[in-house]
């Protein structure tokens, strides 16, 4: 089963890629493809990008959404 979820760039500052890969495979694993990326940390301006041609693609082929993703894409 292929999901649509966050993968954290690095430990210290809140930046996350939006990627999509298998659900059995680790966070850190192989990715399929990065759609996107979440910026926490900024308030205005580019905190949030997603390639929704990419994006749409995948949920017709059956991928699932993350949890955190979901809530980020509703705000």
């Amino acid at each position: 089963m292929v999901v649509i979820r966050l993968t954290k760039k690095n430990k210290i500052h809140n930046f996350y890629y939006i990627n999509v890969m298998y659900k059995k495979k680790s966070i850190f694993g192989k990715i399929i493809k990065r759609i996107g990326f979440y910026n926490s940390m900024v308030n205005c301006g580019k905190c949030f990008y997603i390639n929704y041609d990419f994006f749409l693609y995948y949920i017709k082929k059956g991928a699932k959404m993350s949890k955190r993703l979901f809530k980020i894409l509703i705000k």
